[in-house]
C-alpha cells in the first residue's frame, strides 16, 4: 500500500511539473508573440483646418486589423508585421497610406475629396447639393480666401469668382472695394445685396477675412429671386465660421508687413519747371513769373510727393476659439488690424468680436451670431483752393515753394504771387484733423423646430445697429498768399442706422422612391431708421477742441425711416437626381412707393438635366462624371431711390423780395415735385449653362450665357428751372441691358508628393442704354477735372455713362496742314499754330465745340479674368494669384492739370518733351494762354487704355511636421511670406489703374485719387 501510495504521489509531481512547464511555455510563447506585435500610435487631423479627425478608420492593408480615432483624434494599433502598410480613411477625405517601416508614431493629415457633386451650395433660407444646383451661382471656400494676407474681403474675393466685378474704392487706409454682379443695370445703385449668416449688412469691407467659412454668389434671378426686390443686382451670401464636435481648439494668427506706393508721378523738379514755365510766357509774349526767376526752394526746390508719401507698417492678430459637443457647439474669435496710410497721417484700425454658437435639444436648435466691429479712420481732409486734395496738392504745387514759414499763424509757407492756389500738402496733414469712428453691432439669432417627417420651422430675428461719428477741427492758421484762416473751427456729426428684421419659414423635404422635392414658404419683415445730427462752432481758443463756448454755434439734422414686407416661396422637385425644376416666387411691399404702387411681384423658373447621369451617356465610355444643362427666367425688383419720394417736399426760411418798396419776406417753396404714379424698377434675367466634371471631380468646368434687362428705370426726369423746383422728379422711364458670357475652370490634381489646383475664370458683359425717358434724352455724368464739364454721358445705344470726347488727330505740322483744315475755306480753329492739337469736327458745322463729342469708349472692360494657383509639397506651399481686365478706358484727369501748361502749376516731365522742345514730338507747343484749347478737359487727350494684369498675391509658407510641432504642444505650426499687389503690367500713366469711383464720383475717372500700395507680409499661424 505504502509503496502504491508514493508511485501515485510521484505521479501527481509529475503532472504538477508537466502542467507548469506547459504553462510556462504558453507564457514564454505569449510573450515573444507580444514582443513581436509593433503597437502604432499617432493622430489624423484635417490638412487644412488643422481640426482632429474623430472617428477616423486605420486598417492594416489586406487584413481586418483595425481601430479608429477616439475623441482626441488619437489612436492605437498592434502590428505583427514591421513590413505592413497602414490605410487611413474617413468619409469626406481622400485615403491614405502609409507603410510602417519600422515607425512606431506615425501622424497624418487627410485632404478634403474634390467631391464637388455632394458639396452643399447655400442658396437663400436654405442649402442644396450642388448637383441639384439650377441656378448660376459661383462660390468660394475660407482656403481659397488667402486671407492670412489679405485684410479686406472685398480684395480677397477679386479676380476669383466669373461675372463678379471688384474695384478698389481707393488705396486709403480702410477704403475697401466696390462690388458689381453681371454688370450696372441701374442708374441708381449697382450695389448687390450682402447677407452676413442670413442678415444685411452695408457692405463687406469691415469683416475679418478669417471668420469667413464660404462666400456664395447668387448671379441670376434663378438663385436670387427668393430675395425679390433686393436682389437686383445680385446677392452675396457670406457664412462665418461654426463650431464643430471636439475638444476646444485654439487658433492665433498674425502678421507684419510694410506697404509702399506702386509708382511715383514723373513731374518737374524747380529746375525743369521754371523751364517749361517760362517757355509757355515767352510763347504768349508775357513776362515769366517771380517764383521762376526767384524760387524761395532753389535748385531742385521741393519734391512734393516725397514729402506726403512714406513706408506704412501695417499688422494683424486675430484669436478663434472653437469646439463642441453632441449638442452644443461654438466659434469665437477677436481680431485687431491696423493699417498706416502710404500718405502721412492716415490711418486705419479696426476691432472685430465674433461669437457665434447652436445649441441643439431633440427637435429645436437655437444659435445666434453677434458680430462687434469698432473702426477707426484718420482720412484726408478736403483742402481750400484748386488743390482738391492732399495728393492733388502734393503733385499741383511748384516745387520752388517752401514748405515752411516761421513767421506765419500755423508755421507754414505756400503758393504765393500770380499762381494757381494750391494749398501746401504738408501743411494741410498736420493742420487738419478729419477723424471718422464707425461701430456696429450684429446680432442675428434663430430657433428652428424639426416635426413630423420632414417639416422645419424656423424664426430669424435679427438686428444691425451702425453709427459713424464724425470729426473736423481746422485751427488757426496763414498759408502762403492765399488762405488764412483766423478762427479755429469744428464740426461734429452722428449718423445712427438701425435695421431690424423678422422672418418666419418653413421647409418641407422629403424622398419619394426616386422623386425628391423641398418646399419652403415663408414671411418676413424689415425695417431700417437713419438719424443724422450735425453741429458745428468757430472761435474757439487755441487748445480746445469740443463744440463750447464758441462763436456761430449751428447745428442741423434730419431722420428718415422704410419698411419692407415680403411674402416668398420656392419649389425644388427632382427626379431620379436627374431632372430638377425650381420655381421661386416673392411678394415684395415698399414704403418707398406710393400705396397704390408698393406692392411688387417677382417670380422666376429654372431647371437642370443631368445628361451625364442617363445610360446612353455612361455608355459612352466618356472620363465625364457630372454633365449637367441648366436653364432659368426670372424678375427682379430695384427700390434704391430714397424714402419718400412719392411725396413732394418743402422747404422753409427762404427769403425773397416783393412790393414797392421793396422788401424781404420769409416763404416757403416746394423743392421736390411728387413723382406721381413711381413703381418698381424691374430687372429681367435670362440664363443657360452647363457643368462639367471630368475625372471625378479632377477637373471642372463651367459656362454660363446671360442677358439681363433693366425696365422702368427710375430716373430723373430734367423740368424747367421756371417750374421752381431745385430737384428733378423721378420717373419710371427707359431701359438697360447687360448681356455676356462666364466661364470657370478648376483642376485639382496630385504629381507625386506635390498637390496642387488652378483656378480660372475669365467673364464678359456687353452694357447697353436701351432706352431713357425721352428719344433724345443724354444724362451727363461726372467731370473729369477741378472746374470741368462731364466727360461721361449715358445715351441709348451706349454703355451707361460712356465717354463722349472731342477726337484728337495728332498736331498740326504745316501751315498747310492749318489752311486745309476747313469747311468753305473757314478755318475750323482759327486760332491754331503749328504745334496746336488738331481737332476732329464730327459734325461738321465748321467749329470746334461740345457738338463735336463723339463715342470713344467705356468704363467697361471687355472682359475681366483671374488666375489662382496654389501647390503644397512637405509642408512647403505656394499660392499665386493674379487678375486683370482688358478693353476699359480711363479718362486720366490728373493730366488736365499736369500735362497742359495753361494754369501756374507744376507738371510732368513729359512737358519737356513738348513741341516747343521738339519738333517731332507728339505733346502740343507750350503756351500759357493756351488760345487753341490744348488742354481741353472735352477731348479724348486724356483718356488712356485702362487694362491690366495684377499679380495680386503672391505667398510662400512653411508648416512644421506634426511630430515637431506636438513637441511643444502646438497641433499646427506655419510660417509665411507673402507680396500684395507686387506687380501691375498696363499702359496707364496713373498712379493705379484699377480706379472705381473715388475720385470725381464717376467710374473710369482717375483724379487726384488715393493711389493703392504694394505690402510685404511676413505671418505666422498657430493652431493648438
Amino acid at each position: 500500500m505504502k509503496t502504491i501510495k508514493n508511485v501515485n504521489q510521484l505521479l501527481r509531481i509529475k503532472s504538477f511539473l508537466t502542467s507548469k512547464l506547459t504553462l510556462s511555455i504558453i507564457i514564454m510563447i505569449s510573450c515573444i508573440s507580444l514582443q513581436a506585435q509593433n503597437v502604432i500610435t499617432g493622430s489624423v487631423v484635417d490638412q487644412k483646418t488643422s481640426q482632429t479627425v474623430i472617428g477616423a478608420s486605420i486598417v492594416v492593408k489586406g487584413t481586418t486589423n483595425a481601430t479608429i480615432t477616439d475623441g482626441d483624434g488619437n489612436y492605437k494599433l498592434s502590428v505583427a508585421d514591421p513590413n505592413a502598410t497602414l490605410v487611413f480613411s474617413y468619409i469626406g477625405y481622400v485615403t491614405v497610406e502609409q507603410a510602417i517601416a519600422g515607425r512606431n508614431v506615425i501622424n497624418v493629415s487627410l485632404n478634403e475629396e474634390n467631391n464637388t457633386l455632394d458639396e452643399v451650395v447655400v442658396i437663400g433660407y436654405g442649402t442644396v447639393k450642388k448637383s441639384d444646383l439650377t441656378g448660376a451661382v459661383g462660390g468660394l471656400k475660407a482656403a481659397q480666401l488667402d486671407s492670412q494676407s489679405n485684410t479686406n474681403l472685398g480684395s480677397a474675393i477679386q479676380g476669383k469668382i466669373a461675372g463678379v466685378t471688384v474695384e478698389s474704392a481707393g488705396g486709403a487706409p480702410g477704403s475697401g472695394t466696390r462690388i458689381q454682379i453681371r454688370g450696372a443695370g441701374s442708374l441708381n445703385n449697382n450695389n448687390p445685396l450682402i447677407l452676413v449668416d442670413d442678415i444685411a449688412v452695408a457692405s463687406m469691407n469691415n469683416l475679418n477675412p478669417s471668420d469667413i467659412e464660404s462666400i456664395q454668389v447668387l448671379k441670376d434671378a434663378s438663385a436670387a429671386a427668393i430675395y425679390g426686390s433686393r436682389a437686383a443686382n445680385g446677392v452675396i451670401l457670406i457664412t462665418t465660421k461654426s463650431g464643430k464636435k471636439g475638444e476646444m481648439k485654439v487658433t492665433f494668427d498674425s502678421f507684419y508687413g510694410v506697404a509702399s506706393v506702386t509708382k511715383k508721378l514723373d513731374l518737374l523738379n524747380q529746375e525743369q519747371w521754371a523751364k517749361v514755365s517760362n517757355a509757355a510766357y515767352n510763347a504768349a509774349g508775357k513776362a515769366p513769373l517771380d517764383i521762376a526767376l526767384n524760387p524761395q526752394v532753389p535748385g531742385a526746390g521741393i519734391n512734393w510727393q516725397n514729402e506726403i508719401f512714406r513706408d506704412a507698417p501695417t499688422q494683424n492678430y486675430s484669436l478663434g476659439l472653437s469646439g463642441g459637443s453632441d449638442n452644443l457647439k461654438y466659434n469665437m474669435s477677436l481680431s485687431y488690424y491696423n493699417q498706416e496710410g502710404v500718405i502721412k497721417e492716415t490711418n486705419y484700425d479696426r476691432i472685430n468680436l465674433r461669437v457665434k454658437s447652436d445649441y441643439k435639444k431633440g427637435i429645436f436648435k437655437i444659435g445666434e451670431t453677434v458680430m462687434l466691429t469698432k473702426e477707426k479712420r484718420n482720412d484726408l481732409p478736403g483742402i481750400p483752393g484748386q488743390g482738391r486734395n492732399i495728393l492733388g496738392a502734393a503733385i499741383s504745387m511748384i516745387p520752388g515753394f517752401a514748405i515752411y514759414n516761421e513767421d506765419a499763424i500755423g508755421g507754414y509757407g505756400g503758393a504765393s504771387g500770380a499762381v494757381t492756389d494750391i494749398f501746401n500738402p504738408v501743411a494741410a496733414l498736420n493742420l487738419f484733423d478729419v477723424k471718422n469712428d464707425y461701430y456696429q453691432a450684429l446680432i442675428n439669432t434663430y430657433a428652428e423646430a424639426s416635426f413630423f417627417d420632414g417639416f422645419k420651422y424656423k424664426l430669424n430675428v435679427g438686428v444691425t445697429l451702425s453709427e459713424h461719428k464724425s470729426y473736423n477741427y481746422t485751427p488757426r492758421y496763414e498759408v502762403g498768399g492765399f488762405f488764412k484762416n483766423l478762427k479755429n473751427t469744428l464740426a461734429e456729426g452722428s449718423d445712427l442706422n438701425q435695421y431690424y428684421q423678422i422672418e418666419n419659414t418653413l421647409n418641407y423635404s422629403k424622398k419619394f422612391g426616386k422623386h425628391s422635392v423641398n418646399l419652403l414658404a415663408g414671411h418676413t419683415v424689415y425695417q431700417n431708421n437713419f438719424r443724422s445730427i450735425l453741429g458745428s462752432v468757430q472761435g474757439m481758443p487755441d487748445g480746445i477742441f469740443v463744440l463750447a463756448g464758441a462763436e456761430q454755434p449751428a447745428i442741423s439734422g434730419f431722420a428718415t425711416e422704410s419698411k419692407l414686407t415680403s411674402y416668398l416661396g420656392r419649389a425644388i422637385y427632382s427626379y431620379d437626381n436627374k431632372y430638377i425644376l425650381t420655381a421661386t416666387f416673392r411678394r415684395d411691399g415698399s414704403s418707398r412707393f406710393s400705396p397704390e404702387n408698393k406692392w411688387g411681384n417677382f417670380p422666376s423658373i429654372s431647371a437642370a438635366w443631368g445628361i451625364g447621369k442617363e445610360d446612353f451617356f455612361k455608355n459612352l465610355d466618356l472620363p465625364v462624371s457630372e454633365f449637367k444643362l441648366r436653364t432659368s427666367y426670372g424678375i427682379l425688383g430695384n427700390q434704391e431711390i430714397g424714402d419718400y419720394q412719392y411725396l413732394g417736399s418743402i422747404t422753409s426760411g427762404i427769403s425773397y423780395g416783393t412790393g414797392e418798396p421793396n422788401t424781404l419776406w420769409i416763404g416757403n417753396i416746394q423743392t421736390e415735385y411728387p413723382a406721381i404714379g413711381l413703381k418698381w424698377e424691374s430687372t429681367t434675367t435670362a440664363n443657360v449653362g452647363f457643368d462639367l466634371g471630368l475625372w471625378n471631380g479632377k477637373l471642372d468646368y463651367t459656362f454660363d450665357y446671360f442677358q439681363k434687362n433693366t425696365s422702368d428705370l427710375l430716373l430723373r426726369v430734367p423740368i424747367p428751372l421756371s417750374v421752381g423746383s431745385s430737384n428733378d422728379p423721378y420717373t419710371n422711364a427707359g431701359e438697360v441691358s447687360n448681356k455676356g458670357f462666364e466661364m470657370g475652370l478648376t483642376l485639382n490634381q496630385k504629381v507625386g508628393e506635390v498637390n496642387f489646383s488652378i483656378n480660372s475664370n475669365i467673364s464678359s458683359v456687353k452694357n447697353r442704354v436701351e432706352g431713357l425717358s425721352t428719344g433724345s434724352q443724354i444724362l451727363a455724368g461726372s467731370s473729369g477735372s477741378f472746374h470741368g464739364s462731364a466727360v461721361t454721358y449715358s445715351k441709348v445705344g451706349y454703355p451707361i455713362y460712356s465717354f463722349f470726347l472731342v477726337k484728337t488727330d495728332g498736331l498740326f505740322r504745316s501751315q498747310e496742314e492749318l489752311d486745309a483744315h476747313n469747311v468753305n475755306g473757314s478755318p475750323i480753329q482759327p486760332r491754331a499754330a503749328i504745334g496746336d492739337i488738331r481737332y476732329i469736327d464730327f459734325n461738321g458745322d465748321g467749329k470746334i465745340d461740345a457738338g463735336d463729342r463723339q463715342f470713344r469708349g467705356s468704363a467697361f472692360p471687355d472682359f475681366e479674368y483671374g488666375l489662382r494657383i496654389q501647390a503644397d509639397w512637405k509642408g512647403i506651399d505656394l499660392t499665386v494669384a493674379a487678375q486683370g481686365v482688358q478693353g476699359n478706358e480711363i479718362y486720366n484727369g490728373n493730366n488736365t492739370d499736369l500735362a497742359t501748361v495753361k494754369a501756374n502749376t507744376n507738371y510732368a516731365t513729359s512737358t519737356l518733351d513738348s513741341f516747343t522742345f521738339n519738333p517731332n514730338s507728339n505733346f502740343p507747343r507750350l503756351n500759357i494762354d493756351d488760345p487753341n484749347d490744348n488742354g481741353a478737359d472735352y477731348s479724348d487727350r486724356f483718356l488712356e487704355d485702362g487694362s491690366y494684369l495684377r499679380i495680386k498675391t503672391i505667398q510662400v509658407g512653411y508648416t512644421f511636421p506634426n511630430d515637431l510641432s506636438k513637441k511643444i504642444a502646438i497641433d499646427r505650426c506655419r510660417f509665411y511670406v507673402a507680396g500684395d499687389n507686387l506687380f501691375t503690367s498696363t499702359k496707364y500713366t496713373g498712379y493705379n489703374p484699377d480706379v472705381s469711383a473715388d475720385g470725381l464720383g464717376g467710374r473710369g475717372i482717375d483724379y487726384k485719387s488715393y493711389p493703392l500700395s504694394k505690402t510685404i507680409i511676413f505671418g505666422m499661424q498657430l493652431n493648438f
